[in-house]
């Protein structure tokens, strides 16, 4: 399982050589950092969760073309949050404004009842409220995906107690909290790897 923390490439390579971790990058048009330099992985978030602005989305992605040799492991498409139907919506809308670049839709509550465009995605990011994220409906939609092959990303994921639903089966994970905060990062790592005393007996991906 991947972590990805919004934060400046030198913040990112600190954590790198402090924990030993192989982190990732996820960039968002909210705090705009640079692009990490290789082998960092990077993915985009779209803001949307605290700032809904489309306009600022579309500058932020279409700068992507200028780095066609380091593509993105997934774009997230916009959304509303809780609301996988308007979601939908959003996704259909913009998706001809990504060109070519891997995208993630959001998945949101309701998403059981709406159809997944599962041929135009490149990964999904588990989205939606606090109670949809660990949802039986959320469970089988990422299933979906790991059979489909599409990469499962998990939002808002702060705690360990939040990492332990999605051991073995989410590809990545990012939040706010793990990117600003050394000790909700190590939380989190050690739920991952095995360390926190409240480990379940799950798989490590």
């Amino acid at each position: 399982m991947k972590i990805l923390l919004d934060c400046s490439p030198a913040k990112i390579e600190a954590y790198r050589v402090r924990y030993g971790v192989d982190f990732g990058q996820l960039r968002t048009p909210l705090t705009n950092y640079a692009l990490a330099p290789e082998p960092v992985m990077w993915a985009a978030d779209n803001g949307f969760f605290t700032e809904p602005d489309a306009a600022k989305w579309l500058r932020f992605v279409e700068r992507f073309d200028e780095n066609r040799e380091r593509r993105p492991i997934f774009v997230t498409m916009p959304g509303i949050v809780g609301d996988a139907a308007r979601t939908g919506e959003l996704f259909e809308y913009f998706k001809l404004r990504t060109n070519e670049l891997p995208r993630a839709l959001v998945l949101q509550n309701g998403i059981e009842h709406e159809r997944i465009p599962w041929r135009d995605l490149a990964a999904v990011f588990i989205g939606g409220d606090d109670r949809f994220k660990s949802s039986p409906q959320a469970i089988a939609a990422a299933r979906t995906a790991k059979i489909l092959g599409r990469w499962v990303h998990v939002g808002r994921v702060n705690t360990a107690a939040r990492v332990r639903n999605w051991i073995g089966l989410a590809d990545s994970i990012d939040g706010s909290g793990i990117s600003r905060f050394d000790h909700m990062l190590e939380d989190v790592l050690s739920q991952i790897t095995g360390t926190h005393p409240q480990k379940t007996f799950l798989e490590i991906a």
